[in-house]
């Protein structure tokens, strides 16, 4: 059995004039939701955190591996940044078995799209209705799936339990 954490990145500042958009940072508003976030996820902790390398998903997820432990892997992939389903797909099929529980730091709208494309038949309806108004900025899906080798994921064997909101 793996399961899946799956966040979009905190929120971030607006870009400032000359400025790329994947190096926008947090916002003070953005550190407290990943603390929030890492707050989360203490009770089933993630062996992995990948995230996208832009900076806001970079300083979400090393917000979480600090709350966490600094023994949790953390892996920046350039490839995430405004990935589309697939390239998520593909990078969590990547993952190494031996880790059970992940956690995908990320951006909209190809979070989104993942979460739908995903989701089993026995997703939690709910929860699924969430995901239609899109993740806001560290928002996190729950996602478990009945598989022992990640490159076997897929919509058959995974269900979607729940979308969180920050502050909940």
């Amino acid at each position: 059995m793996k399961k899946i954490y799956l966040a979009r990145h905190a929120t971030t500042r607006h870009a400032k004039q000359g400025q790329q958009d994947r190096d926008r940072p947090l916002t003070t508003k953005g550190q407290e939701e990943a603390h929030w976030l890492g707050q989360r996820m203490k009770g089933i902790p993630p062996s992995i955190i990948i995230s996208s390398s832009a900076v806001r998903a970079t300083e979400t997820s090393e917000i979480i591996q600090e709350i966490l432990g600094f023994d949790i892997d953390l892996k920046l992939i350039s490839e995430l940044y405004l990935a589309p389903p697939q390239i998520i797909n593909r990078e969590l099929s990547k993952i190494d078995n031996r880790h059970n529980t992940v956690l995908l730091v990320g951006h909209n709208p190809g979070l989104s799209q993942f979460l739908f494309d995903i989701s089993g038949p026995v997703s939690d309806r709910a929860a699924l209705q969430r995901v239609y108004g899109r993740l806001p900025p560290a928002g996190y899906g729950l996602l478990n799936s009945n598989i022992e080798n990640w490159a076997a994921l897929s919509k058959v064997n995974t269900k979607l339990e729940r979308i969180y909101y920050p502050g909940e």
